[in-house]
């Protein structure tokens, strides 16, 4: 049973909730102490959220802050948000959409970043395209095994499905997932201000004492509170996923965490008062090149296909090859940047379907910047080699100006390395 210091408190003199100079997950039992300390305290239907002096925050604290912050905001609570002082962090606030988030008076000052930022969804209809969107994110920022790449869009729509199946949130769920490739591994986060684990399996097992328990039994294969409501395998194998690959996944609802890592289990207990009202998820998923989908979600007798954006977005229909139509992933061609990403995309899609050649239409690009065409395909022709590249990439469509410009890049890249 955890009971010390808090680092998260409550203010009665300014009313407020003050966070340390860090946030992460660890603080949200003290955070939502600190919540309860006010309620049990206050005046008014209002309450200050002061992360003035914040100056490094991570997503698997923040989002499990923004759901409990929007469920007071939906109960008819006035909250009021103090940013960080410190220039980087507030920079990162509102790059990652979290200022807004907090404070929808901020929405104009909404500058997010695509590679940071996060997304809000309140019904099923709105995650696929949500998980879409980040997998094509994620796909131009690391370079991923077929099996790794599945693995995480499988487990983030696991995750967020059960928010919606599960967690009767009246403010829905909250996702956020980032590429470190300098650490070879993609973070993600699943945040929101339901009932909770407990409250929910209890409807199948009643015999269910704490939130602990409720966990530790949440992760075991076939495990649900009602088959009508799903198989009971997704908790279950976002953490075999992220043990196998080598990384964590951080499991935070009512008074009771669990932190699932490779051969090791970490529960904590939190005292009553530090009861978070809702769950928090965060996993990480290393870029393993041994990892096998099918081992991971192989539960009973039938093996488990691999199954992704890839096969659903760019392989073509009754045909053994990848596509893309560039104005669909370009918004012009004029940076460096931009060519990194769409290379770094396209070696997932080669790598994700070994051996498809994979079609690039041209069709209304007018003109690029040599930059682009040398970041994009003069470094994929030397990173291919010019035997593999020439048999793999097809380009169609191309405009005169623009076929041009590509093969001046292919010829200097490849004359330069």
């Amino acid at each position: 049973m955890i009971d010390r210091k808090p680092i998260v408190k409550y203010s009665s003199y300014t009313n407020s909730i003050v966070f340390p100079d860090r946030v992460s997950s660890g603080l949200l039992p003290d955070f939502a102490a600190a919540v309860k300390t006010w309620q049990s305290r206050k005046s008014e239907d209002l309450v200050i959220f002061d992360f003035g002096s914040v100056r490094k925050a991570f997503a698997n604290g923040m989002l499990g802050i923004i759901a409990i912050v929007t469920e007071l905001r939906r109960q008819g609570t006035t909250t009021v948000i103090k940013l960080p002082k410190q220039p980087d962090a507030l920079r990162f606030f509102f790059t990652t959409s979290w200022a807004h988030l907090l404070d929808p008076t901020l929405r104009d000052r909404y500058r997010h970043n695509n590679k940071h930022f996060v997304q809000h969804f309140s019904s099923f209809e709105e995650i696929p395209p949500i998980i879409n969107h980040f997998m094509e994110i994620i796909m131009g920022h690391i370079q991923m095994p077929g099996d790794v790449l599945a693995a995480l869009e499988w487990s983030i729509t696991e995750i967020c499905d059960n928010v919606i199946n599960h967690a009767e949130s009246k403010t829905g769920g909250f996702l956020q997932v980032i590429a470190y490739p300098k650490n070879d591994l993609v973070a993600f986060t699943v945040a929101d201000a339901g009932k909770g684990i407990l409250q929910s399996l209890r409807e199948g097992f009643p015999e269910l004492n704490s939130d602990l328990d409720a966990i530790t039994e949440a992760i075991k294969v076939g495990v649900t509170r009602n088959r009508n409501a799903g198989q009971g395998n997704g908790l279950a194998g976002t953490s075999r996923i992220a043990a196998m690959t080598g990384g964590s996944l951080d499991i935070l609802t009512g008074s009771g965490r669990l932190l699932l890592q490779k051969d090791k289990q970490t529960p904590t207990t939190f005292i009553r008062t530090q009861e978070f009202a809702g769950t928090c998820i965060s996993g990480q998923i290393i870029m393993s090149h041994d990892f096998s989908m099918v081992e991971a979600l192989s539960f009973g007798p039938v093996p488990y296909k691999p199954y992704s954006i890839v096969d659903v977005k760019y392989q073509k229909q009754d045909e053994d090859a990848l596509y893309i139509k560039m104005t669909e992933q370009i918004a012009g061609a004029g940076t460096r940047a931009a060519g990194r990403e769409l290379r770094t995309k396209v070696i997932n899609l080669l790598i994700a379907k070994q051996n498809y050649p994979i079609r690039i239409d041209w069709q209304d690009i007018n003109v690029i910047a040599s930059s682009f065409a040398d970041e994009f395909l003069g470094k994929l022709f030397v990173e291919l080699g010019k035997e593999k590249f020439e048999a793999l990439v097809q380009n169609s469509n191309v405009a005169e100006v623009v076929e041009h410009i590509i093969n001046k890049a292919i010829t200097e890249r490849s004359a330069t390395g």
